[in-house]
């Protein structure tokens, strides 16, 4: 299996942007009054955070897939409700933003108003956002670049990079983008702008022919919150949830949840759950590397070991197989980027060893 496709912050990028702290009052959980019958229910989901925000690991399909339900209860489904995904990640693996993307198209659109709320997005945090198409920027928030990187930082190329480009359109027109915006954003590719008299803005696939540079020769475009809002990309610049209340169109919204220590916001049931599994991933995500480094290790020592003493080394191989398991199915792109396999591949894996082990003791 080849080294999965990484789309990741990067030098260059970090030289345009800044990995930004984020804004917030500190009595946002109060935007929400009234009794809420009569006002639009909203909830922030956060796409990351500071220290836990790798597209695939901790941003993923199956997070999303499963805070739906909750959402559901929560907000309702008839399409008044807002949810705000509320990007703060460097990146991640490529796979997992096609899988992204479809989940929020086709099981999240449908279902409510869904907006991006932009702390950092890059690299495929921005990818995955730019199906969405509402896009708001905090003060300090920025947006891009998207080259694909794989193995030790070699920059796609050839007919990987032609694919990856032809996906990038398909979903710019999944958000009403123009496909030019996101090829910027993936290879040196300049962009000017010119406003139309509608207010809507016509782009240039070079710097001469638009009013405007968006992005200089010999550079990988890079949004912050006033270059996006200059063109039209941002709908708007919000640092609290009042602001962006206002922004979206509202007086008032009902804000649902809990108020918690260290939130700017109220939390709701489906952000409670994604904030504590996010946790539960990390920790995963360090013992998984330890159980890799000493599974073949256990399983050697068991098929080396005496009869007589066989059945320990056999018992400790067998409890790390079932420790790696069982964070697989917590999150199987564990399988992926962790253990180059697919989860099918990771199971037949698993199965195999596990027999292995246990014909040790016939």
């Amino acid at each position: 299996m080849n080294k999965p496709l990484m789309y990741i912050a990067t030098i260059a990028a970090l030289a345009l942007t800044v990995f930004a702290p984020s804004g917030f009052a500190a009595d946002d959980s109060k935007a929400a009054s009234g009794d809420g019958h009569s006002i639009p229910k909203a909830a922030v989901i956060t796409m990351g955070d500071r220290d836990h925000n790798m597209v695939g690991i901790h941003l993923t399909t199956y997070a999303l897939e499963q805070m739906l339900p909750k959402l559901e209860e929560e907000l309702g489904t008839d399409g008044s409700g807002v949810v705000v995904l509320r990007f703060t990640s460097g990146g991640g693996y490529g796979v997992e933003v096609d899988r992204m993307v479809e989940t929020i198209e086709t099981q999240y659109k449908p279902k409510f108003r869904v907006v991006s709320w932009i702390d950092s997005a890059i690299s495929a945090a921005a990818m995955t956002s730019h199906c969405v198409e509402e896009i708001y920027f905090t003060t300090q928030g920025n947006y891009g670049s998207c080259t694909g990187y794989r193995g030790a930082m070699d920059a796609v190329k050839g007919v990987e990079l032609e694919i990856a480009l032809q996906r990038m359109e398909k979903i710019s027109a999944k958000g009403g983008y123009d496909t030019r915006i996101m090829r910027s954003m993936q290879i040196l590719a300049p962009l000017s702008a010119t406003r139309r008299a509608d207010g809507s803005f016509e782009y240039y696939q070079d710097t001469k022919s638009g009013e405007i540079v968006v992005n200089p020769e010999e550079r990988v475009l890079c949004f912050n919150a006033e270059s996006a809002k200059q063109v039209g990309f941002s709908k708007g610049t919000a640092d609290s949830l009042s602001e962006l209340t206002t922004k979206l169109g509202f007086k008032e919204l009902n804000w649902v949840g809990k108020q918690e220590k260290g939130v700017s916001w109220p939390v709701s049931k489906a952000e409670k759950w994604n904030m504590d599994w996010r946790k539960r991933v990390a920790d995963a995500e360090t013992d998984f590397r330890t159980l890799l480094a000493k599974i073949d290790m256990q399983v050697a020592a068991a098929t080396a070991a005496a009869r007589a003493d066989r059945p320990k080394f056999v018992g400790l191989a067998r409890e790390t197989l079932r420790k790696m398991k069982r964070h697989v199915d917590n999150n199987p792109n564990f399988s992926y980027f962790e253990f180059n396999r697919t989860p099918e591949e990771f199971n037949e894996w698993y199965k195999k060893t596990d027999k292995q082990l246990r014909d040790l003791l016939k």
